[in-house]
């Protein structure tokens, strides 16, 4: 079912749109998602969400950059700094991450699961807290792949309780 160019084509345009997104908040991927469901058999729904997630933790690479103040906007220049009460926690965060080894890869799964702590903010928080950029990007593929599962089984549950 990989082999046609079409197939091929569609998993390229799923993860560079839901890289997109990762970025541009407003592209929501989900949407993306269910539509491209609407029109796809089941058994390919397993590819559709690891395109998509592997396009989500290339997106979100770019927050977890910054985070580590590898790649810094000029617009955002000293506005990206946390001062005062921000400063304060950020620091508690980091003094926890390196009590809890993996207590930051367990919220940042759970982030890509749920969205809460939104996966924007906290890619940004997980790169600040130094954490390693391998955990951070299998925690985001894992649970964007477990989300995506469910997004693109949608159409399919639906049709069942209709038909």
């Amino acid at each position: 079912m990989i082999g046609s160019l079409t197939t091929l084509v569609e998993l390229a345009v799923t993860g560079l749109y839901c890289a997109v997104s990762a970025v541009i908040p407003v592209l929501n991927a989900e949407a993306y998602l269910i539509a491209v469901a609407t029109h796809t058999g089941v058994g390919f729904i397993g590819w559709l969400a690891l395109a998509a997630a592997v396009g989500q933790v290339a997106g979100k690479m770019l927050f977890f950059a910054m985070g580590r103040g590898a790649l810094m906007p000029r617009w955002l220049g000293r506005r990206a700094r946390p001062r005062g009460k921000w400063l304060d926690r950020v620091q508690r965060w980091q003094q926890w991450a390196g009590r809890h080894t993996w207590g930051s890869a367990t919220v940042t799964f759970g982030s890509a699961v749920v969205g809460l702590p939104p996966l924007a903010v906290w890619s940004v928080l997980a790169g600040s807290l130094r954490m390693r950029a391998w955990v951070f990007a299998s925690c985001v593929v894992s649970g964007r792949y477990v989300r995506f599962i469910g997004v693109l089984a949608l159409p399919a549950i639906v049709r069942a309780m209709w038909a």
